[in-house]
């Protein structure tokens, strides 16, 4: 029977099991919102007294009423204790700093601490110094001649800040402590799209999250950074595809881990179309290396599922880290394996098919079933009158985890089943489709 709609596959092999050391804990903060491209989580950060920060972008999560007949929405910060619990300042809506009040009208682009513990927080033309410690304002860096959307900031050991812009053609500047310009670190970065900054130690060397043209980590290097600008060194992340096609990293976040490792979240996969690579983190040495990844591309948010990341931090001892996902609008925990332990991989103990997600969904939606040995694998969906509309899976399987994404962009609102066959076995499930 001909398809209906274009359907893919993304199997997750085993070795994916050990998720590059790091166990899925649970969710942090979230939001109960819809998974769209308009808003989501864009920044998280760990502060000097182990609390984490948070804020979202595209959503507000607080009006305000100056007047009886005006409104103001606020994209608020928030900050809370590792178990969740607020801290007495959060949410955080104003910033008073030097006299003048700011009402934080705009959204969030990125977080990070600074040396002294605590919490720059950039937004569009302006970046923030906020007191961890009570969460009053401390300073504000206003982006010259760019009203736009800023990139995450970097500080090195020095305590230099780093941040450029996201559009191309603007400087990266150097600004000290107090968010005054120092200097450039390159006068005008060109060729992508960039949503985060991370700096080496040393302040040598710099990493940029270039996205949306399939560019990766594009790193540049000075051996005297605020005297010689940072030149183009080299790009990180990619993967050969076939003989004559080579898919790049598209970054939206790129983060420096304790282990000195760059954690770079690869972008959703609707806008690459990369079943395999879309939708996780990947880890690389700064030497290029291509370490391990992290998550299950378009998973439940309840359960090691990534769909687009916007920030990494970690705690002071390197054992935990946090992820903002801007498509599931949470902040998820993850904890580290111990050195020299694995996860055990675990070969599921029965045939089972899971329960799509998203449900509802439009247009897309993962198919997540079990595999408890090889065999001949056929996942079938069909409509209320029993017409076949995809046959997204009909090959031998090995045994595992495995996840199918269907795609109803070509269907109607509706009701649909979805049937797996395996080795003689049957399993079925409902899922709506809303338009």
């Amino acid at each position: 029977m001909r398809k209906l709609l274009t359907i893919s596959v993304a199997i997750l092999a085993l070795s994916s099991l050990l998720f590059g050391g790091w166990d899925f804990e649970g969710i942090l903060a979230s939001f109960d919102l819809d998974v769209t491209d308009s808003w989501g989580m864009h920044a998280v950060t760990v502060d000097g007294a182990g609390n984490i920060w948070y804020a979202m972008h595209g959503h507000s999560t607080e009006t305000l009423y100056p007047t009886p007949t005006d409104t103001v929405d606020v994209y608020q910060v928030f900050a809370v204790q590792p178990d969740g619990t607020p801290l007495s300042f959060s949410p955080i809506s104003m910033l008073t700093i030097d006299g003048v009040v700011d009402t934080l009208t705009v959204s969030a682009k990125g977080m990070t601490t600074d040396n002294d513990g605590h919490v720059l927080h950039a937004v569009s033309g302006k970046l923030y110094k906020i007191n961890h410690t009570d969460g009053s304002g401390m300073a504000v860096y206003d982006f010259p001649d760019v009203t736009g959307s800023l990139t995450k900031p970097a500080v090195d050991d020095a305590v230099n800040v780093y941040i450029g812009t996201v559009g191309q053609g603007n400087p990266v500047k150097i600004l000290n402590s107090s968010l005054v310009e120092t200097g450039n670190a390159i006068a005008a970065f060109s060729g992508a799209y960039t949503r985060a900054v991370v700096v080496s130690g040393d302040g040598k060397d710099l990493y940029f999250a270039s996205t949306w043209n399939g560019i990766g980590i594009r790193h540049y290097r000075s051996e005297l950074p605020g005297t010689f600008p940072h030149d183009s060194a080299s790009t990180i992340g990619g993967w050969q595809i076939n003989d004559t096609t080579f898919q790049s990293l598209w970054p939206e976040d790129v983060s420096m881990g304790p282990d000195g490792y760059l954690y770079a979240a690869n972008t959703q996969i609707g806008f690459t179309g990369d079943e395999d690579h879309g939708s996780r983190w990947w880890v690389y040495d700064t030497d290029g290396t291509e370490m391990y990844s992290i998550g299950t591309p378009a998973g439940n948010p309840d359960s090691y599922g990534v769909w687009n990341g916007r920030g990494a931090a970690w705690s002071a001892d390197g054992t935990t880290m946090y992820l903002a996902d801007f498509g599931y609008n949470n902040v998820s925990i993850w904890t580290q394996v111990p050195d020299g332990v694995e996860n055990p991989i675990t070969l599921p103990s029965a045939f089972e098919l899971k329960q799509n997600f998203p449900n509802p969904f439009n247009p897309t939606t993962s198919i997540a079933y079990e595999l408890h040995q090889d065999g001949l694998v056929n996942l079938t969906v069909f409509d209320l009158n029993g017409r076949e509309v995809a046959n997204l899976v009909n090959e031998q399987l090995n045994a595992g985890n495995h996840i199918a994404t269907f795609n109803g962009s070509n269907l109607s609102s509706g009701l649909y089943i979805y049937q797996l066959s395996f080795n003689g076995e049957v399993s079925a499930k409902n899922m709506m489709l809303v338009k």
